[in-house]
């Protein structure tokens, strides 16, 4: 007892000394922006080559009487002016130890105009620009932002090519490094480059500067004299403080999800065909309570979670609409763990382009249900679609490539090696190693910590669940996905629990296996004499590679990459977001490609086969050749049909495809399974 006591004493005065500490640090103050300074664009446009003076003539010896011939001139070249409208955007105000973006767009006016503000807390000006642009020019803009007292990125000049009638966008991270008053510069400069064999020099013209006084605020907004007096303070308020600081240990960590209520006065206004359960409309209440009306433009599928992800444009009681902005609503560990994952491998490493998550997620106490948003990227007017949509309108590879260039070097390229079996990475995709239906009578053990490779239950064994530590709501809402703990070089076992209660200690009944779910699924496809990849699915997951791991998105199907205009290309739906083996986003994006794009292109599964086989698919031609880049070993492509094999099984699974989806992924694997 009195052992005890003497450490709470000593824990009080460690918690007291570590408050005086923090009442003596200096804090900065608060900060506001204050309206861009405009500076008037200059505009210099590349000028013509100067003509030749005419030499001076002789008196000549003869007159010569024949009729003179008049010599062609050449045409001025012709100077085409497009009216632009530079549009700047920058935060209101910023905190020390957050970041935020600054943003300049080039956007045609010649079809109407209007103000975009992606982010809410934003100031936007403009300005109108003429851009000219003589023939055999190429036009480029060179954006550029400087700053005292912050981290840009990037910090480089940003140079893009300027197509005639497209808007095109800069920006840049900015991460301040001290508080008070800062100052930023923006530029652009456009650079005239010529073109196909023209002889001129490049030209360059100022076109659009702003200067930005900053002020950077800290915790509280305390002046440096203020923060000394108030540690006087601190010291006798710290001291009454620390036993209570103790005790707080104790208490349960603060929930992730916030708990705003509901405003049951937000209209939310919803397309045709767009239905809502009342669970989902008051998710959106809490989650836009400041507001009195939502329009929901369109609903975007969200893979085969069961979540549901909106376009949607919040408009505040004066009736003025903020940007657009993507909600998702899901169960709750699911929109938990994708938050987490955000955080942890998103918010810091990708570009400032990805979507971002906005706020905390939101959700009613003792609900299974919640809701976050996403910030949207693109122009009024025109919604993005996802990358299915995209491909079936244009089956074109450069998005593929555009993709792997936007997220690849802070994602699939930050690479290291890693030699595992193939099941840790790639059980995953595939069915649950065993379906369990709540049934009475004493079962044998099934221990959550057993490896799958060594199950030999079959249909009616009953089974008794114990050390399953993770489970979660399944789709269909009346069922879990339980799995057990993670073991050294294996994959959890995971199986299908047919109710809502934890299995725990509880007695089912085995009512299939992943052998006969994946043979269900494949009844009646004809494999034209090559051999059934499922034989071969046990060996293969057994197997030893030596590969590489990144962070992976983990879950990239076709709904969760999304295009706007310009073709930009954005992620969201970081749920499985995760350290792992880079090269199973793209075989897991090549079976959705497989399934949902090629499918309609292939009516024949002969002739898809004898594609596949001769590599003559363009989609998938683009996918090896990425692919191709994340290999361990670049000469050997093995690594990769592995992946492959496994990914086309496991995309069997999904409940949303069609007898010919299916046909060709299992054409697909099997195809492989003779390569390997």
């Amino acid at each position: 007892m009195k052992k005890g006591f003497r450490k709470l004493i000593g824990l009080g005065v460690l918690a007291l000394f570590a408050l005086v500490l923090a009442a003596c640090a200096q804090v900065p103050q608060t900060q506001e922006v204050n309206p861009p300074s405009p500076t008037g664009p200059v505009m210099v446009e590349p000028t013509e080559a100067p003509e030749i003076a005419p030499e001076p003539t002789m008196a000549p010896a003869v007159v010569d009487t024949a009729t003179p011939v008049p010599q062609p001139t050449q045409a001025a070249p012709t100077v085409i002016v497009e009216q632009r409208i530079a549009e700047l955007e920058w935060p209101a105000r910023m905190r020390l130890g957050d970041s935020d973006v600054v943003r300049l767009s080039l956007v045609p006016s010649e079809e109407g105009y209007q103000v975009t503000t992606e982010f809410p807390n934003h100031e936007t000006q403009t300005q109108d620009i003429p851009l000219k642009r003589p023939g055999g020019y190429d036009l480029y803009g060179v954006a550029r932002l400087d700053a005292v007292g912050f981290e840009i990125s990037p910090e480089e000049e940003q140079t893009l090519y300027l197509p005639l009638g497209e808007p095109v966008t800069w920006r840049w991270a900015l991460y301040p490094l001290r508080p008070g008053q800062q100052r930023l510069s923006v530029s652009l400069m456009l650079r005239w480059t010529p073109t196909g064999g023209v002889d001129a020099p490049v030209r360059e013209s100022l076109a659009y500067s702003r200067s930005l006084d900053l002020r950077v605020s800290s915790f509280f907004g305390l002046t440096r004299g203020q923060t000394l007096v108030s540690s006087l303070f601190g010291l006798l308020f710290g001291g009454g403080l620390s036993l209570f600081g103790l005790v707080s240990l104790a208490w349960p960590e603060r929930s992730l999800f916030r708990t705003t209520p509901a405003n049951q006065r937000m209209v939310v206004e919803a397309q045709p065909g767009l239905k809502l359960t009342r669970q989902e409309m008051v998710l959106l209440q809490m989650l836009f309570h400041r507001y009195a009306r939502l329009v929901l433009e369109s609903e975007f599928l969200s893979g085969y979670s069961g979540a549901r992800t909106f376009l949607g444009v919040p408009v505040k009681p004066d009736g003025r609409a903020d940007a657009s902005t993507i909600v998702k609503i899901g169960d709750r560990d699911a929109i938990r763990r994708e938050f987490e994952n955000y955080e942890a491998f998103v918010k810091d490493t990708l570009p400032p382009v990805t979507a971002r998550i906005q706020h905390m997620p939101v959700s009613p106490r003792g609900e299974q249900r919640a809701a976050m948003q996403y910030t949207f990227i693109g122009l009024p007017g025109r919604s993005p679609v996802s990358l299915r949509m995209a491909l079936l309108s244009d089956p074109d590879p450069a998005l593929l490539f555009k993709l792997f260039d936007t997220f690849g070097p802070n994602w699939w390229m930050q690479r290291k090696p890693y030699t595992f079996r193939l099941a840790q990475e790639y059980d995953i995709l595939l069915p649950a190693h065993l379906v369990i239906q709540p049934s009475a009578g004493q079962g044998v053990g099934l221990d959550g910590r057993t490896s799958p490779a060594g199950l030999n239950f079959k249909p009616g064994d009953l089974v008794t669940l114990k050390n399953f530590s993770w489970t979660e709501r399944r789709g269909d809402g009346k069922s879990l996905s339980a799995r057990g703990g993670p073991l050294p070089g294996q994959p959890p076992l995971r199986v299908r629990w047919l109710a809502l209660a934890n299995p725990n200690g509880r007695t089912g009944r085995v009512i299939s296996t992943r052998r006969i779910l994946l043979n269900e699924l494949v009844a009646g496809i004809s494999l034209y004499g090559m051999p059934d990849p499922l034989d071969r699915l046990p060996d293969v997951l057994a197997e030893s590679l030596s590969g590489s791991q990144s962070i992976i998105h983990g879950d990239l199907n076709l709904e969760n990459i999304l295009v706007g205009p310009g073709e930009f290309v954005w992620l969201i739906d970081f749920a499985q977001t995760r350290e792992g083996h880079p090269l199973l986003d793209f075989a897991h994006l090549e079976a959705e490609i497989i399934a949902h794009v090629l499918a309609d292109q292939y009516s024949s599964p002969e002739a898809y086969v004898e594609a596949f086989r001769g590599e003559s698919i363009p989609l998938l031609s683009a996918l090896h050749s990425i692919a191709g880049r994340c290999l361990f070993n670049p000469t050997d492509a093995r690594e990769y049909r592995l992946a492959q094999f496994a990914a086309c099984l496991g995309a069997l699974k999904h409940v949303n495809l069609g007898p010919h989806s299916r046909s060709l992924l299992y054409l697909t694997a099997a195809c492989l399974g003779q390569s390997l």
